[in-house]
């Protein structure tokens, strides 16, 4: 299995049913890119599922030349039944990051919602020709889509809260097979807040919740938002659009 490669676009975080990672550890120790070749998924899902279990007690690691190899941690599981622990434990359903911005709240606000399209990754796109422009309609009822070079237009969002200058809230309508999705009873949503620290200075907040109405296979969508090309990617282009502007 092919490993992540920048520019592969969204259809590489789409990924399938997978066997337990701690399987495989209880056999023995093993790297990322071991796991990921036994386990037929990619690399950044297996460093996700373990940074998740690791945080939880019940992997360590520890430097082996140029890699890390994970192993599992008796003290952090029983050591009859380490699986049965790991399935019982509660799957995350909300992602959450925040990144500060040297703005005002107001301006960081108006940056994000009227330079979405500046911010947002080009390689992130369902259309199957190259994205002319990404529009943010900036009201309730409003969409996010995206529009080809050749005129079709794919909407992936819909605006569900809009408050200026302290929050918006939309849904998101993509499904785990990383494709367009109109059942709003099946689609997550995602809350960015505008919180002044200083008169000049603004900390972002984002939360994708409701993962798992997507239904079966939603981790992926929760592995692939939390990837670092996901909405960390999202949030350092936006920073980057304040520098460029001094």
């Amino acid at each position: 299995m092919a490993a992540y490669r920048a520019g592969d676009g969204w259809d590489v975080l789409a990924d399938p049913s997978r066997r337990s990672i701690v399987t495989c550890l209880a056999d023995r120790p093993r790297a990322v890119g071991e796991l990921a070749d036994d386990l037929a998924i990619s690399r950044p899902a297996v460093s996700q599922h373990l940074k998740v279990r690791k945080d939880a007690g019940l992997v360590t690691d520890e430097a082996a030349g140029t890699r890390r190899v994970y192993r599992l941690n008796p003290a952090g599981v029983d050591g009859n039944a380490s699986e049965e622990k790991v399935m019982a434990e509660p799957a995350a359903v909300v992602v959450q990051r925040q990144i500060v911005i040297e703005a005002p709240f107001e301006r960081a606000f108006v940056v994000f919602t009227e330079r979405f399209g500046d911010f947002k990754p080009p390689g992130h796109n369902l259309l199957g020709t190259p994205i002319a422009e990404t529009v943010f309609e900036r009201k309730v009822g409003g969409y996010i889509y995206d529009r080809a070079t050749d005129g079709t237009e794919c909407r992936w969002a819909r605006m569900l809260a809009y408050e200026p200058p302290d929050r918006v809230v939309f849904s998101w309508d993509i499904s785990p097979q990383w494709q367009g999705k109109t059942d709003s009873g099946n689609t997550s949503e995602v809350e960015v807040r505008f919180i002044a620290e200083t008169p000049h200075r603004t900390r972002v907040e984002l939360e994708h919740r409701h993962l798992d109405r997507h239904g079966p296979g939603w981790e992926s969508v929760r592995d692939g938002v939390a990837h670092d090309e996901g909405w960390p990617l999202y949030l350092a282009r936006y920073a980057a659009l304040f520098t460029q502007d001094l």
